[in-house]
């Protein structure tokens, strides 16, 4: 029987991944954890499940520190680390801390499957789906603004802070509307929380 601990700060993703990877026969999720904090109390109290699968960006304690943590207990703990938006950087580092995989949280359920029986079983799944065609990640500059934006700041007001012409700004939000695949401001923020990029 493979143990599953899931770690998600948002109470629909890790729920309803818990419901999904249950009906696998051969699984049985111990834990599902809403913080890297609540996940290292249960590997302290109670040892390593067979496979952790955990988000990387959470706010406090994120997916690298969660695991650092873990294998303060568990130095040879199998993890799956999980993110909204793949970045290559982010899998090497992934693989430098010692995950056993790094998957995109849109892979297709019979992947992750796949990906958790072969991570459980000592092996490593690193994904395959970064295209260095497609649009590259938010820069800090993109990011930076678009937290300016998810507050309500206009244009002007953004370009005041960071000492840039709001002509600027919009440069820089036309191309983070192409690299979320999104048609206007909002739409922008709203996939960025759903990509985890935005906390609230």
């Amino acid at each position: 029987m493979t143990k599953i601990l899931i770690i998600d700060d948002h109470p629909v993703v890790r729920e309803g991944m818990a419901a999904m990877l249950e009906n696998e026969s051969d699984f049985k999720v111990v834990c599902a954890a809403q913080s890297g904090a609540e996940a290292v109390e249960y590997i302290k109290h109670k040892g390593a499940p067979s496979i952790v699968i955990s988000d990387i960006r959470m706010p406090g304690m994120d997916g690298f520190e969660t695991l650092e943590k873990m294998k303060r207990f568990v130095p040879d703990i199998r993890v799956l680390m999980l993110a909204g938006m793949p970045l290559k950087a982010e899998e090497e580092r992934a693989r430098e801390a010692g995950a056993r995989g790094y998957l995109p949280k849109s892979i297709d359920w019979e992947r992750l499957v796949s990906a958790i029986r072969l991570a459980a079983d000592g092996g490593e799944f690193l994904s395959d789906d970064f295209d260095e065609a497609k649009p590259g990640p938010l820069s800090a500059r993109e990011m930076d603004i678009l937290k300016y934006v998810a507050q309500g700041k206009t244009h002007e007001e953004i370009g005041i802070i960071h000492d840039i012409s709001a002509e600027t700004v919009r440069t820089h939000m036309k191309s983070i509307l192409r690299k979320l695949d999104s048609t206007n401001a909002p739409a922008a923020v709203s996939r960025a929380y759903e990509l985890g990029i935005l906390r609230a």
